[in-house]
């Protein structure tokens, strides 16, 4: 236990309470010295300074700078910053398709005239019969390599058509001329195979002199 304060000990001495007469203002707090380089605080009514790079007081405000992008304004719905997106062609899918799926049966029936020329029985007989109705006689030529010439040109045109057009409409392009294309080619190239099996004959040219 702690033993109580001695007669020896010093005792504090009580502050004495501040003495102000009634009606007088009470003291205000002297307001710390602004730093180097600070404004001391405005008084009140006092306006303050104008900010650096403001425009003076009447003048009209300047527009805003901003960067316009090289690829022009987006489309309605596109997000800013990126171009804008080109709608799909329609009629160009469509139509399209068409020439695909009709190149394809066109294909068919170019494998199936490559195989009946690949019989040359069958080939004599014919162009026999046709020679006949004509008055030509029979027909003396060869097939030789036409039904290959036919086969592998219908097979690769339609393929190479196929794989363009799905790109070009991959890539929202006008794709429709590429099958219409080939269709015109694979024709051009049975004909030719076709007349060339027909001049093959050596007496085909005799014959039609000999008519005149």
């Amino acid at each position: 236990m702690s033993e109580p304060n001695s007669a020896s000990d010093p005792t504090p001495e009580v502050p004495k309470a501040p003495s102000f007469t009634y009606g007088s203002p009470a003291a205000q707090p002297v307001p710390p010295a602004p730093a180097a380089g600070q404004l001391p605080p405005p008084q009140y009514g006092e306006r303050l300074p104008a900010p650096a790079g403001a425009p003076a007081p009447g003048a009209a405000p300047a527009a805003p700078a901003y960067a316009v992008p090289a690829y022009g304004a987006p489309a309605y719905g596109a997000p800013q910053g990126m171009p804008p997106v080109k709608r799909r062609r329609t009629w160009d899918l469509v139509l399209t398709i068409i020439l695909l799926v009709l190149g394809l049966f066109g294909m068919g029936i170019g494998l199936i005239y490559a195989a009946l020329f690949s019989d040359p029985v069958m080939v004599q007989e014919v162009f026999d019969e046709a020679y006949g109705q004509s008055g030509l006689g029979g027909w003396n030529g060869s097939v030789g390599a036409a039904p290959a010439i036919i086969a592998i040109s219908h097979v690769v045109l339609y393929l190479v058509a196929l794989g363009v057009s799905i790109l070009l409409l991959v890539k929202n392009k006008v794709a429709f001329w590429v099958p219409l294309s080939a269709g015109v080619i694979a024709a051009i190239v049975f004909w030719g195979a076709l007349f060339a099996i027909v001049l093959s004959d050596p007496s085909l040219m005799s014959g039609m002199t000999g008519m005149r």
